[in-house]
């Protein structure tokens, strides 16, 4: 049998986040539910923590996944019937794999009837792959068996082209029937991974970038509540040897912690299964929350949005063009996306922070010397603030236009401006500047969007959020950071600004 995970590092993981300050006293109070192959263990015993080593009960895991268990005086016999035979001995810290002498963490003991032996002898040697659920405090235990002959071709694509929506309040985009833990039923087992994830990236903002190679069929999207998250399954999808961020253990688990977004705080990701190969991203959210999913070119992209809200919501009805104040002066907000600890997009040896801050202050520069516009900066200097504290200052400045300003992150080969907004009454600024915007930088383009970003969403103006090329891709980068291509690119967001209020 083929191990997926390294069992030794996973349980390590397990026990640091089972006892903390209090150790046996945490572990009580945090039995971990077991699973296997998705579903809950049904059984009179529960697993135990002893001495820090997770016990489960040999007989209800065995029998389980087929093999058969005996007892003869203070020996328990485990086979599958062919090629794998266990024996162990009560009170006895090693045990017989087929006639090889095995140590345990902590010796196979009975408890009211029930035979108790360490999770970690029993992922290994009856050859199961563990994964652990840190919100649930639940162990899964998955069968791990080396195929034959796989049942479909590696490579074949799925459904799923195009953009999945949802939200985290239960409903999702695509899907599949899946078990109450999430898992999927609908797996091949042995089939053989189609791509390679490369990269996941975070910008900081709202969007997270799976960046890969191949070609990635279904998306599997789950909902899961107490506590809520948001789960994407990459079927027949395997880890990159080069893969980034990188793992937390051997295990293949990572997470990214996020403190710049309303409602997302971790972006957890694990190699869930090899029945098929799936790569597992979890979001962990504080509550339900609205999010999207669309493929670009070599990348997923996962956009989290707003929470889902509970009452009514309520539209602002801003008109198609604003009125100038009693002074004939229109306002414009700039805002220079990320700052201070939050540098956005990291590529190429360039933070998204510092050209946000650079062609906001050029667009401000240009804006003071009209007569009809007054532009205000949500920051002038390399400081940080939350998405809602740049919504509400521009609504507090009842400012006339609004426009975030920020550059984009995927893969190498990505590249091209495009610009988004929320409410109807945005898109014509949008398409305007937009046209302006992607002369000016000479890029591909990628066209005018509509998504529920804070910043363009919370705002009761006319707003729009810039992306004006990627920082990860080369030609794009020398772009951004060139100082003559800056100046070209803020005249064009201000010839934009213009036009929209018609003012040339």
């Amino acid at each position: 049998m083929k191990k997926l995970v390294s069992a030794v590092m996973l349980l390590s993981l397990v026990f640091s986040l089972l006892y903390g300050v209090n150790g046996a006293q945490a572990a009580a109070a945090v039995t971990p539910k077991l699973y296997l192959n998705g579903k809950l263990l049904q059984s009179s015993a529960e697993p135990k923590v002893v001495s820090q080593t997770t016990l489960v009960p040999i007989r209800t895991v065995s029998e389980g996944i087929g093999f058969q268990v005996s007892w003869t005086g203070k020996n328990v016999q485990v086979s599958d019937g062919n090629s794998r035979n266990i024996v162990l001995t009560f009170d006895s810290k090693t045990a017989l794999v087929n006639d090889q002498t095995i140590t345990l963490d902590v010796a196979a003991t009975v408890d009211k009837g029930t035979t108790y032996v360490p999770l970690r002898f029993v992922s290994e040697q009856l050859g199961l792959s563990v994964y652990w659920d840190q919100p649930t405090k639940s162990v899964h235990l998955y069968q791990v068996d080396t195929p034959t002959e796989p049942n479909i071709e590696p490579g074949e694509p799925g459904a799923g082209n195009g953009t999945d929506t949802g939200t985290s309040d239960g409903s999702s985009g695509t899907g599949g029937d899946t078990n109450e833990d999430g898992s999927s039923d609908d797996g091949v087992p042995g089939s053989e991974a189609s791509a390679t994830l490369n990269a996941i990236d975070y910008d900081g903002l709202s969007s997270i970038f799976l960046s890969y190679d191949g070609t990635i069929g279904d998306i599997k999207t789950q909902l899961l509540h107490s506590p809520e998250r948001i789960v994407i399954d990459l079927p027949n999808v395997s880890f990159s040897s080069s893969f980034s961020p990188g793992f937390t253990s051997a295990s293949k688990l990572g997470e990214i912690l996020v403190d710049s977004h309303v409602s997302m705080q971790k972006i957890r990701y694990s190699l869930f299964s090899d029945k098929p190969e799936t790569v597992r991203i979890v979001l962990d959210v504080t509550t339900a929350t609205n999010y999207e999913i669309a493929r670009e070119d070599g990348a997923i992209r996962i956009n989290v949005l707003d929470p889902v809200s509970t009452g009514t919501p309520t539209v602002p009805t801003t008109p198609t063009t604003p009125d100038t104040t009693d002074d004939g002066i229109y306002t414009v907000v700039i805002d220079a996306g990320h700052g201070n600890h939050d540098p956005g997009a990291v590529a190429n040896n360039r933070k998204e922070k510092d050209f946000n801050l650079a062609l906001s202050l050029k667009v401000k520069a240009l804006l003071d010397k009209e007569t009809k516009v007054k532009g205000i900066l949500t920051r002038s200097t390399d400081i940080f603030l939350e998405l809602d504290e740049r919504a509400q200052f521009a609504n507090k400045a009842k400012a006339d236009l609004f426009i975030s300003i920020h550059a984009n992150k995927a893969t190498a080969s990505a590249s091209g401006t495009e610009t988004y907004y929320y409410h109807s009454y945005s898109k014509s600024f949008a398409d305007i500047v937009h046209k302006h915007l992607l002369k000016a930088t000479g890029l591909k383009d990628r066209k005018v969007k509509q998504s529920g970003f804070a910043v363009i969403k919370k705002t009761t103006m006319p707003a729009i959020l810039l992306e004006s090329g990627f920082i990860s891709n080369t030609t794009d980068v020398s772009v951004l950071f060139s100082e003559a291509k800056q100046n070209q690119m803020a005249q064009a967001i201000v010839t934009g600004i213009k036009e929209y209020l018609k003012l040339n």
